[in-house]
């Protein structure tokens, strides 16, 4: 098992990296608000060329260093599988992907930003990569939504936590199979967070009952404002 590594929260390392990731946040989509809608397309079309680049790269960087193995390199982890639907979301505008980029990728993004554990190492181009990607899981349906202007489809964040259980039933087999944990679903990860309750599997049904509740949270805007999809 590859060597984990977990950021103290609000350690000045953390700081200096969140900061830095929730500035570029910011950035890109007040770039997107002030330029034009044929530049804000380019724009989504070079940040997934980036996307794609980097889950190439990274598998690529992983052999390198020798810490590559089946039971924890593959893009299996949530936050992996959620960075690949961002792909349809900035190319294809998808309004599924775009949907479960906000109601579940982007809360995962900034659950895991806040708690940061590192399953590969804690060097400097592992650091780039995890902040950027879980970065860019807020980055996109913001995008997306303030960019873009998509909107969600009304309940889309009930079907969304109903499409995440798909994912877990898919992955829960692969961990079966391969004796690995992704998505945390075998053990728990490192991180103090509060919203791990209890050992395997209490945990997991913590998570789930975070997951629809954070979802919810998430649709409450829409919901006031009717600013559902028409």
């Amino acid at each position: 098992m590859n060597h984990h590594e977990v950021m103290t929260p609000f350690s000045d390392q953390w700081c200096i990296w969140n900061l830095s990731t929730m500035l570029s946040i910011a950035m890109l989509i007040l770039i997107g608000k002030n330029t034009s809608k044929e530049f804000n397309s380019k724009l989504a079309i070079f940040l997934a060329i980036l996307f794609g680049v980097e889950m190439i790269f990274i598998q690529f960087y992983y052999l390198l260093i020798d810490v590559w193995s089946i039971t924890e390199s593959l893009p299996f982890h949530l936050c992996r599988m959620m960075w690949f639907l961002s792909l349809f979301a900035l190319v294809k505008r998808s309004q599924w992907a775009f949907e479960m980029l906000l109601y579940i990728g982007m809360v995962g993004g900034f659950h895991s930003l806040l708690t940061p554990e590192l399953t590969h190492g804690i060097d400097q181009l592992m650091l780039f990569d995890y902040f950027l990607v879980h970065g860019g899981l807020i980055a996109v349906p913001l995008y997306c939504l303030f960019v873009f202007g998509m909107r969600p489809r009304k309940n889309a964040w009930i079907r969304s936590f109903l499409y995440l259980q798909i994912f877990v039933l898919i992955v829960s087999i692969i961990n079966y199979l391969y004796d690995a944990n992704y998505m945390y679903l075998m053990q728990k990860p490192m991180v103090s967070n509060p919203l791990l309750i209890g050992e395997w599997p209490t945990y997991i049904l913590g998570l789930e009952i975070a997951a629809l509740l954070h979802a919810f949270l998430v649709n409450l805007p829409f919901y006031r404002l009717k600013a559902y999809l028409k």
